[in-house]
């Protein structure tokens, strides 16, 4: 089932997603289940709302890729997001 994840970062902003993004190599290496991408800044934080295949999808990035990129762009200001996610009932492209 199609699920929303959405991440927010309480001290990070788009300065720091974009440097994630650069060493991740996103959006040229797509990760395997990403459907869809977005990112904005509100209030000061970072957020992050993606559009999965499933969690599982997600949490193998998040395992394989995704930590290890925060880590090695941002050092000792990596934090670990508060993770929503929402099982979608329909998910429609064009």
């Amino acid at each position: 089932m199609a699920t929303r994840i959405q991440l927010d970062f309480p001290n990070l902003g788009l300065a720091d997603y974009d440097s994630v993004c650069e060493t991740l190599n996103f959006p040229a290496d797509w990760p395997d289940g990403l459907l869809a991408h977005g990112s904005a800044e509100l209030d000061g934080h970072l957020r992050v709302v993606d559009v999965w295949d499933s969690p599982g999808h997600f949490d193998r990035f998040v395992d394989e890729r995704l930590q290890s990129a925060i880590g090695q762009a941002l050092g000792d200001r990596a934090e670990a997001p508060q993770r929503t996610d929402v099982g979608l009932h329909t998910f429609y492209t064009r």
